[in-house]
């Protein structure tokens, strides 16, 4: 399967979950052109990826019991975001000149 295909399912799957409106398994499957099989092989894998995955019978719909966000794929960062993504090197130089090296 095409990778970038089941990052949009995945993420598909994600907002109908938010949102609370799955449906059934079954009901799930046809929106996303699945086997309930695979549905269940979603779910699954999300769970395992710590998504508090559960399944209201009342409502009939998958939902998280608590927020979260799930996101897949690359984005820039933001300035103050990449002074963070700095490897070590500025503690590494701060350590260098306390023992003049």
């Amino acid at each position: 399967m095409d990778l970038a295909k089941y990052f949009d399912r995945l993420q598909r799957l994600h907002r109908l979950i938010s949102k609370k409106a799955t449906g059934s398994p079954s009901e799930l499957a046809n929106k996303l052109n699945l086997s309930e099989r695979a549905i269940f092989e979603y779910i699954r894998m999300m769970r395992e990826l710590g998504g508090p995955i559960a399944f209201c019978p009342v409502r009939r719909s998958y939902y998280y019991e608590r927020e979260v966000e799930f996101n897949i794929g690359f984005r820039e960062l933001e300035d103050k975001e990449k002074l963070k993504v700095d490897g070590g090197q500025i503690e590494m130089n701060i350590n260098l000149k306390l023992f003049n090296l």
